[in-house]
């Protein structure tokens, strides 16, 4: 019995330290593949920030066309009235209210000798000057 135990145990030692020099491996392999995949990514990135920096010409135009619509959409109300061109806007009219269901109202088009804002224009405006001031910023 002795004689099996002196024989088992280093057999039963040898077994888990090649198992232990096994995972040691794996592991070391696995950090190399990290390291390699992150000095991938690291060049990557690099190439993509170099790549943002170098703006297109196509890119530069499309923006000012942009700015340049949004700004005439802005300023061709204040020109409407002085050309006197007819401005349309929605009247919202009320009906009357039987047992709290509302009956008739709705809205219709009136022709108005005044002048008529649209707040989503001027809201879309200034949203699309202030990501191009803030993009021009974002590069310096």
């Amino acid at each position: 019995m002795m004689s099996l135990l002196t024989h088992l145990i280093p057999i039963s030692l040898g077994f888990f330290a090649k198992l232990a020099a096994i995972k040691s491996k794996q592991k070391h392999l696995e950090q190399k593949l990290m390291l390699q995949a992150l000095s991938a990514k690291s060049i990557e990135i690099d190439k993509a920030r170099e790549a943002s920096d170098k703006e297109s010409k196509g890119a530069q135009w499309n923006r000012r066309f942009l700015i340049v619509v949004i700004l005439g959409l802005v300023s061709i109300y204040p020109l409407a009235g002085l050309l006197g061109m007819d401005v349309t806007v929605p009247v919202e009219y009320s009906g009357f209210s039987l047992f709290g269901i509302e009956i008739g109202g709705g809205t219709r088009l009136a022709t108005v000798d005044g002048l008529y804002k649209f707040e989503e224009i001027f809201t879309w405006a200034t949203i699309i000057i202030e990501f191009y001031f803030g993009g021009q910023l974002a590069k310096s």
